[in-house]
């Protein structure tokens, strides 16, 4: 049975970053996979082009998004508000409500929306996932968006992992052993260069470390995947499947669906 997975960040390459493997692994069992960016991505650079013309940003970070996707067979959309002004707003929530009911079919959207939870350090990131809690109850009602057929049923809604504390700890509720997908997720992180070969690094004070060779940076992006799917392995030990080497892990929202255990082994790529 395959389902229709919406993936929703902040900025143009959040899902990829995070979930990118776990994805990878959906679309290889046929799900239909959105990313979605709710910001432009308009701000995540250092270079005075960029900065003079904040159009120019948005047009490479979109082609970038569009490429990471197309990786994996998945499709990118992208809300469209600036990238560093993210705010709970009635008109971004209405629009919130209608992205959501708008994928999938029609009276049942998708069965399961990934997101970060809401204590992440980046606001961008903590009012985008607010954005979308604010919308889950709304899905089911009529009134609210009437433009859009509300949902006959609510999605499940599940956090990808972090390491914040700040509103408590992260729970992990499924862990996906992503090892035979490293490479997919390393192709679609390399393809946003403008954020891992470029701002990222500028902004960490690294810039001088990355490699001009491309054959190098995709070298470094596989390095960096690699070990941060085994970081993840070791914090959530006790949880991940046996033999796995590389993860990514979930918590399950309390605002969605509460999935049984048989129908987590439907949602999610795991074999128990």
């Amino acid at each position: 049975m395959s389902i229709h997975v919406l993936c929703i960040g902040a900025h143009p390459d959040d899902n990829e970053g995070s979930i990118g493997g776990t994805a990878a692994l959906m679309r290889l069992r046929g799900d239909t996979v959105r990313f979605v960016s709710v910001t432009d991505g308009s701000k995540g650079h250092y270079a005075p082009g960029y900065i003079a013309d904040p159009e120019m940003l948005v047009r490479r970070r979109h082609e970038e998004a569009t490429t990471a996707a197309m990786v994996i067979g998945a499709d990118y959309r992208n809300m469209g508000i600036p990238d560093g002004e993210v705010y709970v707003t009635p008109a971004n929530t209405e629009e919130m409500v209608r992205l959501i009911r708008s994928f999938g079919p029609s009276g049942q959207g998708p069965d399961l929306v990934l997101l970060n939870r809401p204590n992440d350090y980046h606001r961008d990131h903590r009012y985008t996932s607010q954005l979308v809690l604010d919308a889950t109850y709304m899905l089911t009602v009529p009134p609210m968006c009437p433009d859009v057929r509300h949902l006959d049923r609510m999605p499940v809604f599940a956090y990808w992992q972090d390491d914040f504390s700040e509103g408590g700890r992260f729970r992990p509720d499924v862990v996906v052993d992503i090892g035979v997908v490293l490479e997919q997720k390393s192709d679609m992180t390399a393809a946003h260069v403008s954020q891992y070969f470029e701002w990222l690094p500028y902004n960490a004070g690294t810039l001088a470390n990355v490699p001009s060779d491309a054959a190098e940076r995709r070298a470094l992006r596989a390095e960096n995947v690699r070990n941060r799917a085994a970081w993840w392995r070791g914090k959530f030990a006790d949880a991940a499947p046996p033999g796995s080497q590389y993860v990514e892990a979930f918590q399950i929202s309390e605002y969605g669906r509460r999935p049984s255990p048989d129908e987590l082994k439907e949602l999610f790529p795991i074999s128990a």
